[in-house]
């Protein structure tokens, strides 16, 4: 049987997939895992090693999942889904139960509330004032994770046990240095972050991918 082949990048969203296929444990057997060059926009490791990415994905974004029938999944919210559901270790809520709707609801949450802003910042054709919006927004959406998500001091976002919904929110947290903004301003959330980075699996997981890149 042909496996599922995820495309990632080692600090964007797509690393959250990584990780949770790592813990999942279907990498290799379930599921491949190959890196992509954002800028270039070309597959850098792999069997399709020099391809252009965009005839994988038109869009040209990561995380991307294409299915051994040819079906391109993209966005989070399924890449992450999918993974879950194909998880020898689980990784979510049972389907159809009201936790796994909560995952759905966190999943589309960070989306659109959390990595929307954040991800803004990277474009190096913001203006002072977009940036300025953006930052603003961000700032508000943490403290909300703060003081409203993470009030409890809860070690894991949904539930007892590490689900997608940690590896994609532990991911865009570790964007704020390269924004300059200072998660210790948010010491619930930056508590959970420093936590979820402590996992075994997950550092196993920043190694794997560390341990695939290409040295250029």
């Amino acid at each position: 049987m042909t496996n599922a082949t995820l495309y990632y990048t080692p600090t964007s969203c797509g690393a959250a997939n990584f990780i949770a296929a790592h813990r999942a444990g279907i990498l290799g057997s379930k599921l491949d895992a190959y890196q992509a060059d954002m800028q270039t926009h070309k597959v850098l490791t792999g069997p399709k090693a020099g391809v252009d990415f965009y005839t994988i994905n038109p869009k040209g974004n990561v995380p991307t999942i294409v299915l051994a029938d040819g079906t391109l999944l993209n966005e989070n919210g399924a890449t992450l889904q999918w993974i879950a559901d194909n998880a020898v270790t689980p990784v979510a809520p049972a389907n159809g139960t009201p936790q796994r709707y909560v995952l759905q609801s966190k999943l589309s949450w960070i989306a659109s509330e959390l990595q929307g802003p954040v991800a803004g910042l990277f474009d190096p054709a913001a203006t002072a004032e977009a940036r300025e919006h953006l930052t603003a927004k961000y700032h508000q959406k943490l403290q909300f994770l703060n003081d409203v998500e993470l009030a409890d001091g809860r070690k894991y976002y949904v539930g007892s046990g590490f689900t997608v919904a940690d590896s994609y929110l532990y991911i865009v947290l570790s964007w704020s240095p390269y924004i300059n903004l200072d998660l210790s301003k948010y010491p619930k959330a930056d508590a959970y972050f420093k936590s979820i980075g402590e996992l075994e699996f997950v550092k196993e997981a920043h190694a794997a991918m560390a341990a695939a890149k290409p040295q250029m």
